[in-house]
């Protein structure tokens, strides 16, 4: 059965990328918590040490990633409960995210970004995303976490087809 894919794949000047959100009902004060605070964050994607500071690299672990080590993110941008843009090194290539937080009608939007070095990667990195952003939305309220399985690979043409129509080249003739 699967989880409807919401996201997005955009191309700009920079290239590709993924482009997901969510609404949640809570203050962006408390959302900056569970995008930041490590206890927090440990309920619903892994757990980060060191000194945070913008240019600082500090050790970040996915909890719910197979064989997952410790990896080091840079911390890009940091504007407290508005705007968080991180890098890190990931087998071997170099991931581009970013976190930014809206009021909205009493609610946060949370949008989630990530840069592709290239189209292929939407198909695994788009369900990745989408699993994990309600992972933290099950993790807020208390609710049963969801499965991978759920995401991957059902999510994985409405990603892949989004990324193919931005940028062709790469993709096998059909």
């Amino acid at each position: 059965m699967g989880v409807q894919a919401t996201g997005r794949v955009v191309r700009d000047r920079e290239g590709l990328e993924v482009i997901i959100e969510r609404r949640i009902a809570a203050p962006a004060a408390e959302m900056w918590e569970w995008l930041t605070v490590s206890a927090r964050l440990r309920k619903w994607i892994g757990s980060w040490k060191g000194q945070a500071a913008v240019g600082a690299t500090v050790e970040f672990t996915m909890l719910f990633e197979e064989g997952s080590g410790s990896e080091k993110v840079t911390i890009l941008e940091c504007v407290p409960g508005e705007r968080l843009a991180l890098e890190w090194r990931v087998e071997a290539d170099t991931w581009r995210v970013r976190v930014s937080l809206a009021d909205v009608d009493g609610t946060t939007v949370v949008y989630f970004s990530q840069r592709l070095s290239e189209a292929r990667q939407a198909g695994s990195i788009g369900p990745g995303w989408e699993y994990y952003l309600d992972r933290l939305i099950a993790a807020r309220s208390g609710s049963t976490l969801p499965a991978f399985e759920d995401y991957y690979p059902v999510q994985r043409p409405y990603y892949e087809r989004l990324a193919m129509d931005g940028d062709p080249v790469g993709w096998p003739a059909t």
